[in-house]
């Protein structure tokens, strides 16, 4: 087991019911801090096989109180600003702060899997010059919108305290541009300006804003992608376990004097020079 570095910590993770996010609950609870789950589906991960037999518990809130912390689960669609600023007072009417906030809800996808209607994930078709309107907007609501009203909902309650770590997600696809995966790459892309600019507003109030952008990682919305491994020189795909690690030194004290930053957690398939 961890130290428990982060006991007496809150930490709220929205798009944690499953994936990327799960994995991220399930790390901060092994460190100590008590979890929130924010998602529109708090049983989303009921739908992707590979995810399905990763739980040990009906709910990552399930598995987070097995780990010894409290553990929390607020249903909420974070498209809708309002929503995600009541999410944020639910946190901390419930368990008394934000320390944390982990913004990973968003996809790929014009839509998933485990919503009304739907058999399967809907793929991107839109491209920078011919993108549909419904598309356009989704993506960049369930990504770049998302992700801001998160922060805009936690920034005044880390203010008030003087401390907080903000992790935004962004992607690999918001570094390097691809004309078959927009806007996806557009809303990735502008978080990371966005982490930027919050991370300069908030650092006076010990405030630490930083991002993530995973590349090719292993999870059960996008399935197995190991025959891309040799276009990666570490050559493999990531695993949740990967991001997870990132995820820890940037809400510990090992990042406390980092900010503003973007850290490419890919085996080096993105060339940034």
């Amino acid at each position: 087991m961890s130290e428990k570095k982060l006991k007496g910590k809150v930490a709220m993770i929205t798009g944690g019911a499953r994936g990327l996010g799960r994995g991220y609950a399930l790390r901060l609870a092994e460190l100590g801090a008590d979890i929130a789950i924010v998602d529109r589906n708090l049983h989303a991960a009921d739908v992707y096989e590979f995810e399905k037999k990763l739980m040990t518990a009906p709910t990552v809130m399930d598995e987070c109180q097995a780990l010894g912390v409290r553990a929390i689960g607020i249903q909420a669609d974070l498209t809708d600003r309002a929503a995600a600023e009541q999410a944020a007072a639910d946190v901390v009417a419930r368990l008394g702060r934000i320390d944390i906030a982990i913004c990973n809800a968003g996809g790929g996808t014009v839509a998933f899997a485990d919503e009304p209607g739907q058999t399967g994930d809907a793929p991107l078709t839109g491209t920078p010059a011919m993108c549909p309107q419904h598309m356009l907007t989704r993506v960049l609501d369930i990504n770049l919108m998302t992700c801001m009203y998160t922060c805009m909902a936690v920034a005044p309650y880390m203010k008030e305290q003087g401390s907080g770590k903000i992790v935004t997600c962004s992607s690999s696809a918001g570094l390097t541009a691809s004309p078959g995966y927009h806007p996806y790459g557009t809303a990735k892309a502008a978080i990371i300006h966005y982490t930027c600019a919050l991370a300069q507003e908030l650092g006076p109030f010990n405030i630490n804003v930083n991002s993530i952008a995973p590349g090719i990682i292993r999870t059960g919305r996008l399935g197995d992608r190991s025959k891309l491994a040799k276009r990666i020189p570490l050559r493999r795909e990531g695993t949740i376990e990967d991001c997870a690690k990132v995820v820890e030194f940037l809400v510990t004290d090992l990042s406390d004097y980092v900010t503003g930053k973007t850290i490419t957690i890919d085996g080096g398939f993105c060339d940034q020079r």
